[in-house]
C-alpha cells in the first residue's frame, strides 16, 4: 500500500529501497504510515473545529452587544416613561442607562403611595356609606313625624266632607284636601327617589282590579281638571280581564303622575286616558296605557331634559306650574322595574302623549272580585283594638271605623295593647308601629306568644322599603301607610276579618 508522503521522505533520506522489503517491517512501515495519516486528520478536525469556535463566538459577542444596547435603551425609556407618571414634583432621575436601583426605589415609592391612596379611599367609602345611612335614618324620622301628622289633616278633611258640610264650607274642603294632597305627593316623591337611588324600591305581587285602580285614579284627578276648565276622559278596553297579580301601588303611582301632569299643564283642554289590549296570553296579557293632553307641549329639544331628577321643560316651567321635577325621574324608574319603558310624543304648543306597555299577570282571585262587588263598608260589629298614640290619628281611625259599623278599642302603647288582649276578645289589631314604652313590633312578638290567630295590620308612617319584611317577620300579616287611604284599609280588614 503507498505510504504517506511524510514517511516516504523520511524512508528515502535514511534507508536504501531493500530495506523495506521484509515482511515484517514493512508492516511496521505501514502502522506508522496510518498513524502519520490520522494525525492528518485530526489536525484537520482541530483547524475546523476552532474556525467553528471562532465564528461563534464572534455571532454570540455581537448578540450579548446588541442585548446590551436594547437593556440600555429599554432602562433609558423606563426612566423617561417614570419621570413624565411621576406623581409629586421630585427631582428628576438620573441619566445612568445601567442604575435599575433608581427605578426599584421609585416603583417602590409608587406602590407605597398608591396602597395609601386605596386606603384613603377605602375610608372615604365608609364614611359614604355611612352618611348614606345617616340619610336614610334622617328621612324615615321625617317620614314618620310628617306623615303621622298629615295623616291626622287628611283624615279629618275627608271625615268632614262626609258629615255633609254647608257649602260656603266646601270651598275652604276643596282647598285643604287639594294642599294636603299636593304636600304628601311632594313627600313621596322625595322619599321614592331616595329609595331608588338605594336601590330600595322594589315591586310588590298581590291581587288587584286593574279598572278599579285607573277609575279611582282618573276620579282624582277630576276636581283639578275641573278647577282648569279641562275635559278628561277614561277608555278602558272592555276584552281586558278585571283582576291581575301586581303591584297596584307603583303601577297607579305611575299612571297617576302622568295624568296630574297632564292636567296641570293643560288649561281649557282635553286630556285622554286609555287602556288598551295589545295581546292576550294564557296567563297574562300585554297592556298599552297612554295619556294624551292638548296643553303647552314640550319643544323638541327639552325632551329629554324632562326625565333628569329636579329637572322640568324649562325654569319659565318650573315658576309657573311649580314642582320638584321628580314625577317623570321616578315614573321612568318604576317602569324599569316593570321591564317597561315610556315614550314621549310632543310639539311645543300642542300638547303632549304619554305611553307604556305592561305585560301583567292575569289572577283568578274570585275573594278579591267579590270584596269589590260588595263594598257595602259594613264590618258587621266587628270588634277592633285600635293601638295607636297620636290623638288626632285616634280620633280620625275610630271615626271611620265606627262609620263602617264598627266596635273601636283604644290602646295608647303595645304594652297596654298586651294587657286588652289577654283579658277581651278582639277580631282584628290595626297596631302602631313607633310608641312610646312598647313599638308594635315587640308587642307584636309578645302577642303571638299567647295569641297566634288574630289578625294584626300595622299602621305606619314610615315609607323605607325594609317595613314590610320587619312587619311580617315580627308576626303580623300586612300594613297600611299612613296617611290612611280610607279604600285600602277597609278592603285589608274585610280580607282578614272574612
Amino acid at each position: 500500500m503507498p505510504y504517506h508522503k511524510l514517511l516516504k521522505r523520511q524512508i528515502a533520506k535514511y534507508t536504501r529501497g531493500e530495506v523495506i522489503s521484509p515482511q515484517d517491517f514493512a508492516a511496521l512501515m505501514e502502522v506508522i504510515s496510518q498513524s502519520y495519516t490520522s494525525l492528518d486528520r485530526d489536525q484537520e478536525l482541530h483547524n475546523r473545529a476552532f474556525e467553528i469556535s471562532q465564528q461563534e463566538f464572534t455571532e454570540m459577542t455581537q448578540q450579548l452587544k446588541e442585548e446590551v444596547e436594547l437593556k440600555r435603551i429599554s432602562i433609558q425609556r423606563l426612566k423617561s416613561a417614570l419621570n413624565n407618571i411621576k406623581s409629586e414634583k421630585k427631582d428628576q432621575l438620573s441619566s445612568d442607562d445601567d442604575d435599575l436601583l433608581e427605578i426599584v426605589d421609585l416603583l417602590n415609592e409608587e406602590i407605597n403611595r398608591r396602597k395609601e391612596v386605596e386606603r384613603q379611599l377605602l375610608l372615604a367609602k365608609e364614611e359614604a356609606e355611612k352618611a348614606s345611612i345617616a340619610k336614610s335614618d334622617f328621612l324615615s324620622i321625617m317620614s314618620h313625624e310628617i306623615r303621622t301628622p298629615l295623616n291626622a289633616v287628611i283624615g279629618m278633611g275627608h271625615l268632614l266632607y262626609k258629615n255633609n258640610p254647608r257649602t260656603d264650607q266646601l270651598e275652604n274642603l276643596g282647598a285643604l284636601r287639594t294642599s294636603a294632597d299636593n304636600l304628601l305627593v311632594l313627600i313621596n316623591d322625595i322619599l321614592d327617589f331616595n329609595k331608588i337611588e338605594a336601590g330600595q324600591l322594589d315591586l310588590e305581587a298581590a291581587a288587584f282590579n286593574l279598572k278599579k285602580v285607573v277609575k279611582s285614579i282618573v276620579s282624582a284627578n277630576a276636581n283639578a281638571a275641573n278647577e282648569r276648565s279641562n275635559r278628561i276622559s277614561l277608555i278602558f278596553d272592555d276584552k281586558i280581564p278585571d283582576h291581575f297579580m301586581g303591584d297596584a301601588l307603583r303601577l297607579g303611582q305611575v299612571l297617576n303622575n302622568l295624568v296630574s301632569n297632564a292636567v296641570k299643564f293643560t288649561q281649557g283642554g282635553f286630556i285622554a286616558v286609555r287602556v288598551d289590549l295589545s295581546e292576550l296570553n294564557e296567563k297574562s296579557v300585554m297592556l298599552n296605557f297612554s295619556v294624551q293632553d292638548t296643553g303647552v307641549g314640550i319643544a323638541r329639544e327639552n325632551i329629554g331634559n324632562i326625565f333628569l331628577p329636579f329637572t322640568q321643560a324649562s325654569t319659565a316651567i318650573t315658576r309657573k306650574y311649580g314642582g320638584t321635577g321628580l314625577g317623570l325621574a321616578i315614573t321612568r324608574k318604576i317602569l324599569a322595574l316593570f321591564n317597561s319603558d315610556i315614550t314621549v310624543e310632543s310639539e311645543l304648543g300642542k300638547g303632549a302623549k304619554f305611553q307604556f306597555n305592561i305585560e301583567l299577570e292575569i289572577s283568578g282571585d274570585d275573594e278579591l272580585s267579590n270584596l269589590y262587588q260588595d263594598m257595602d263598608f259594613d264590618l258587621h260589629q266587628a270588634r277592633i283594638l285600635l293601638v295607636e298614640d297620636t290623638l288626632f290619628n285616634v280620633l280620625y281611625a275610630s271615626q271611620l271605623l265606627e262609620s263602617w259599623n264598627a266596635r273601636v278599642e283604644v290602646a295608647d302603647n303595645g304594652e297596654m295593647a298586651i294587657d286588652m288582649l289577654q283579658s277581651d276578645a278582639f277580631d282584628l289589631v290595626l297596631m302602631d308601629l313607633r310608641m312610646p314604652i312598647m313599638d308594635g313590633y315587640t308587642a307584636t312578638i309578645k302577642i303571638r306568644e299567647f295569641n297566634a290567630e288574630i289578625p294584626i295590620i300595622a299602621l305606619t308612617a314610615s315609607a323605607t322599603s325594609n317595613v314590610r319584611l320587619k312587619v311580617i317577620q315580627a308576626g303580623m300579616q300586612d300594613y297600611v301607610t299612613k296617611p290612611l287611604n280610607p279604600d285600602e284599609l277597609f278592603m285589608k280588614i274585610r280580607k282578614f276579618l272574612a
